[in-house]
């Protein structure tokens, strides 16, 4: 069973001390590799997707071991510190994403937003990897998902669409859900992207939800979305974290390159 609860906020708690009790699983794959989770959520952009159609075959989907490459490190990035998801367990790290169906969120409008925030869409990807990474501009935590060229431009047209009207929503893939969602703008570098804030809610018992201001990037490098996440656990009105601009920087040009730096 994937506990996409824990995992979402498993980097959290490493590094900001936050102690997290919750349960819960995502959605399982789907039957077929490409197909999405459930039928909801039409086609953001048709011209987008015959282009896609055109240029699918040059762009291959990065398998496991491939895509495990493509994570940052020193050589990319002086300094940087790059862990797997709780040090010493099984299965935290790779392999951690399943597509997730836009039921599981209401409103159903709001899925892509939700499953962004576990690295997730309700395509089932060929392969993924989860992160924590700390420079000297920050903490963030990201996901690397390889998907089939087609679905890796839907997962972030779907996006897209869905920051035009989501504002809040409840998931069965959370604690709580999120509020006061907000679109940020669109990153310039990569295939495309979207990036945004919201407050999330994680339910305590016998309390208030804690309030966790997040912001998140979503990147697209041909046929793999890159999603990173900052969180703060000592909420401040109005503040926001900043996902650390270097990491995403050495990152996706690790993806677009292919290879990394030398020094």
């Amino acid at each position: 069973m994937n506990n996409a609860v824990y995992r979402r906020y498993a980097a959290g708690a490493a590094a900001l001390t936050l102690l997290l009790v919750a349960t819960g699983c995502g959605a399982k794959d789907s039957a077929a590799a490409h197909a999405a989770a459930d039928g909801s959520g039409k086609q953001a952009d048709g011209s987008s997707a015959s282009k896609t159609k055109k240029s699918a075959a040059r762009v291959p989907a990065l398998v496991q071991d491939r895509l495990e490459e493509a994570v940052l490190d020193e050589r990319d990035l002086p300094g940087v510190s790059v862990n797997t998801i709780g040090v010493g367990t099984d299965g935290v790290g790779n392999r951690v994403v399943h597509a997730i169906p836009h039921s599981a969120t209401r409103p159903w409008a709001c899925g892509p937003v939700s499953s962004a925030l576990v690295g997730s869409s309700r395509f089932t990807p060929v392969a993924s990897v989860m992160r924590m990474a700390q420079s000297k501009s920050g903490l963030a935590t990201f996901y690397l998902v390889s998907y089939r060229h087609q679905d890796a431009v839907r997962v972030v047209d779907e996006l897209r669409t869905a920051l035009q009207t989501c504002r809040a929503f409840t998931s069965a893939t959370l604690t709580g859900g999120a509020e006061k969602v907000s679109p940020t703008g669109e990153p310039t570098t990569g295939d495309g992207g979207m990036s945004f804030r919201l407050t999330g809610l994680m339910k305590t018992p016998g309390k208030d939800p804690i309030q966790i201001p997040e912001s998140v990037v979503v990147i697209r490098s041909g046929s793999t979305v890159a999603i990173f996440n900052a969180m703060e656990t000592i909420p401040h009105a109005g503040i926001y974290p900043k996902v650390p601009a270097d990491i995403v920087t050495a990152q996706m040009k690790l993806l677009s390159t292919g290879a990394h730096a030398t020094r």
